[in-house]
């Protein structure tokens, strides 16, 4: 009992001497792949609309006594559209404002080009106050291959929802939480006074160039921007940014309608905090790039560098890997052939069980042409820092590598 107590003792204080550095990796690693567990699951406002999405044929049943929008760009439109609809663009920052210009008096159905931003319209409508939204089940692509019909002409109640908008400021208020656009100031002091979750809201490209630090990643424009930022506690208020203030400010609605009740989002974004001159952090791959170590590597992976490549067997692959990687298996005879259908223009990111396989890779792949960052020690060292696996045995110990 006195031996589990002392190893019990020290195994807490290796975790508190540890947890810096790994709490860091982790907090890199959650930019690409966030938790699995759900930390606090946002709660649906009892107010909020109902968002039914419909095939097709059911939509061209309900448009008859709906009001109907296309949430697609003009220039989109233009080239076809369904006979009688608005066009209001969800890429423009007025997105908000200007859907809540439509009438809430009849139910609002709406549809983009394949289903992403109309299903992102529909949760800022709900916060808004919309009460009843139909939502077309594959856009207008799947209208389209229906052989639905479309039209090219412009229509009147289109132009004149155009003029009013052209001539109208207007102010969109969410009847679900606290909206709240504050200025770089507000939303510098909201930092340091850690009283905000912080949430960089830009693809992780732009992320690694350059961000606030603290913020976690989780991009607007992925489709999945509704089950990722779900997984954020939404324990204290939010602040979000991008780039100049306009994805971040049609996630703010979104945020809401997903019960996130409080939400800051920085007007002007990322431009106004790098003009006020304060700390940006980047994420760079230092060191030899033939043996990165973990925190490195994934940098590469989140500023997506180059073509991620597993270089174990298919057998060791399919038991666990790193997401979003490829499987070319150096032990195979036409590792060559296969790996020369990667363009070489790209630099290629490696790695193995252990770091021995990557090492000869490295040296073979770099005669070929490759630029190649390899990740030093391999999966055993990003599976101890308890960075991110996929596969059907993630927690499966480790057996040695295949084949030796």
């Amino acid at each position: 009992m006195k031996n589990l107590k002392t190893l019990i003792l020290l195994s807490v204080v290796l975790g508190i001497m540890s947890c810096k550095n790994a709490d860091d990796i982790k907090k890199r690693e959650a930019l690409l792949n966030p938790p699995t567990v759900e930390i606090v699951k946002a709660i649906k406002p009892s107010n909020i609309g109902i968002v039914n999405k419909v095939s097709a044929d059911d939509f061209a049943k309900k448009i008859k006594t709906v009001t109907l929008v296309d949430v697609r760009t003009p220039e989109e439109f233009n080239e076809g559209h369904i006979k009688g609809a608005v066009n209001i663009n969800f890429k423009k920052r007025t997105f908000p404002d200007y859907i809540n210009a439509i009438g809430k008096d009849k139910p609002v159905a709406i549809y983009c080009r394949s289903g992403n931003r109309s299903g992102k319209a529909a949760l800022i409508m709900q916060s808004l106050g919309f009460k009843e939204i139909v939502d077309l089940d594959g856009g207008y692509k799947a209208w389209n291959a229906s052989k639905k019909i479309s039209s090219t002409s412009d229509n009147k109640v289109n132009k004149a929802v155009q003029a009013k908008l052209s001539k109208t400021k207007l102010t969109g208020k969410a009847i679900a939480g606290k909206a709240n656009q504050v200025d770089v100031s507000t939303f510098n002091t909201l930092i340091k006074e850690n009283k905000v979750t912080l949430v960089d809201v830009r693809t992780a490209k732009e992320f690694a160039e350059g961000h606030i630090d603290g913020a976690v990643n989780v991009d607007w424009k992925n489709r999945h921007f509704k089950k990722h930022i779900l997984h954020i506690t939404n324990a204290k208020p939010m602040a979000v940014y991008c780039r100049s203030g306009n994805r971040a400010t049609r996630a703010m609605f979104a945020m809401q309608a997903l019960g996130f009740s409080e939400v800051y989002n920085l007007k002007d974004g990322f431009k106004s905090w790098s003009a006020a001159n304060l700390p940006i952090k980047t994420l760079e791959v230092k060191g030899d790039k033939h043996h990165l170590d973990v925190e490195n590597f994934n940098n590469a992976i989140v500023g997506q560098v180059g073509t991620l490549v597993d270089i174990r067997t298919p057998k060791e692959y399919e038991a666990f890997h790193l997401p979003h990687s490829k499987n070319i298996d150096f032990k195979d005879n036409n590792f060559k052939a296969n790996f020369s259908k990667l363009n070489k223009e790209a630099p290629v990111l490696i790695y193995c069980r252990s770091g021995g396989r990557s090492g000869r890779a490295t040296k073979v792949l770099t005669e070929m042409g490759y630029e190649v960052y390899n990740l030093d020690k391999g999966i055993k060292q990003w599976k101890s820092k308890g960075m991110k696996l996929r596969g059907k045995d993630i927690h499966a110990k480790d057996g040695g590598e295949e084949g030796c």
